[in-house]
């Protein structure tokens, strides 16, 4: 296995240990906390499927402007898929510096079912690059 695979693993399982910790954050009502880590979730498994192609940016931006630059306009990632990384990466923001916003419930449910979805997708389109890359 080379250290670029090992790095891109390393990526995912944060990305799904990450998500993994939302189901105690929302037991416990930490709704603004569950966004940030159902985004950092998603931020882990998008940099790591980016790395497949040898782009590592070193901010939140650059990791969605590579993603859309290099992926979604070429036509290899999905542009719906990439719609909800710009999207939750919106409502982080929003809840991470608004001290007059306080997300609900509601507000965080929504967005659990397709970060959840996202990073499988990206999980199967890493996987066919390692199938492709190491026959």
């Amino acid at each position: 296995m080379s250290s670029v695979q090992e790095v891109i693993n390393l990526k995912l399982k944060k990305a799904k240990s990450l998500f993994a910790e939302t189901d105690v954050l929302m037991a416990n009502k930490f709704y603004t906390t569950t966004i940030n880590r159902l985004y950092y979730s998603c931020f882990y498994a998008t940099s790591a499927f980016i790395l497949t192609k040898g782009y590592s940016p070193k901010t939140h931006k650059g990791v969605s402007k590579v993603l859309h630059e290099h992926f979604v306009n070429q036509g290899y990632f999905d542009m719906e898929q990439a719609a909800f990384f710009g999207y939750i990466l919106q409502e982080r923001m929003q809840d991470d510096y608004n001290d007059f916003l306080i997300i609900e419930e509601e507000e965080v449910v929504e967005f659990i079912d397709p970060a959840k979805k996202y990073i499988a997708y990206i999980e199967n389109l890493i996987e066919e690059y390692f199938k492709t890359n190491n026959s």
